[in-house]
């Protein structure tokens, strides 16, 4: 929900660059061109137009039968133990040489070629159950929503500044004085929509707070795979990746990378799996 709320800001300025373009039809026809593309979102659910995302935007594959033979029990016993049923989701195969997975949409479970090949069918099992949460837990349907719903908002916002680089630029050619007075021009008409509409500040916010978002889902993904019982597992899984540097490589990326990046430090989310690999409390039965 917290992604979902993150993206209003771009979706309610979709909304309404969505009824500026319908005010060029008639009244029927604008409600209705209005209308159709509230409920397109609803298409991102739908399993055939998934599947044509999946191939299309994920890049990922069907899994041949042998990969199927090795994949699907691993899943089947993943979402048994989540007490859900199974067969909601599609297993897809992305051919990279990265070990990793991802759930997307509403029912789309990716997972590289080099991940099936590499991991062992226990730390394969967690890393499943890390992305059947990010389905549990509404992150990958409210994402998805949120990146189709503020499209229209993002392709506005780039031909504006393309514009306004544009428009700078034959500015400058004429007159340095032209240009300036075209900034100030921009800057005042910022400030204006600012102090009318002081909500406008938050848009400065979200390229921070999307990614804060993320992260904290990862967390969250990570304690589902904990509760159904993958925590040491996941705990196995990051302690390899941390050992081969992939904090350290994380780390050179300067604070402002770290800031931007969707998943916290390995370190973290070590720690707050510990609570799964502890004991019962002394004096308590097991």
């Amino acid at each position: 929900m917290t992604t979902l709320l993150l993206h209003l800001p771009h979706l309610l300025a979709s909304l309404l660059i969505i009824w500026v373009i319908s005010l060029i039809f008639p009244t029927w026809m604008g409600t209705s061109f209005i209308l159709a593309w509230l409920a397109s979102g609803a298409l991102m659910f739908h399993r055939p137009t998934e599947r044509v995302v999946a191939k299309l935007f994920y890049k990922v594959r069907p899994p041949t039968a042998a990969e199927l033979a090795r994949l699907q029990p691993l899943w089947d016993e993943v979402t048994r133990r989540a007490g859900l049923d199974g067969s909601r989701y599609d297993l897809w195969i992305e051919d990279s040489d990265e070990v990793n997975a991802f759930g997307a949409a509403g029912h789309i479970v990716g997972v590289t070629r080099n991940s099936l090949d590499r991991l062992t069918p226990d730390r394969l099992s967690a890393v499943l159950a890390h992305e059947l949460g990010h389905h549990v837990n509404g992150h990958t349907w409210a994402g998805l929503l949120g990146v189709y719903y503020g499209l229209p908002a993002r392709i506005a916002m780039i031909v504006a500044t393309y514009v306004t680089v544009f428009a700078l630029f034959v500015a400058a050619e004429f007159a340095i004085l032209a240009a300036v007075v075209l900034v100030l021009v921009i800057v005042i008409f910022a400030i204006a929509i600012a102090f009318t509409f002081p909500p406008a500040f938050a848009l400065l916010a979200i390229p921070l707070l999307i990614p804060w978002a993320g992260r904290r889902g990862e967390l969250r993904a990570d304690r589902f795979a904990g509760e159904i019982g993958y925590g040491p597992l996941l705990i196995a899984v990051f302690t390899d990746y941390l050992n081969r540097g992939a904090d350290t490589e994380e780390n050179e990326q300067g604070p402002l990378g770290r800031l931007m990046s969707t998943h916290p430090p390995l370190h973290t989310r070590i720690r707050a799996l510990e609570i799964f690999t502890a004991g019962p409390p002394e004096g308590r039965p097991s």
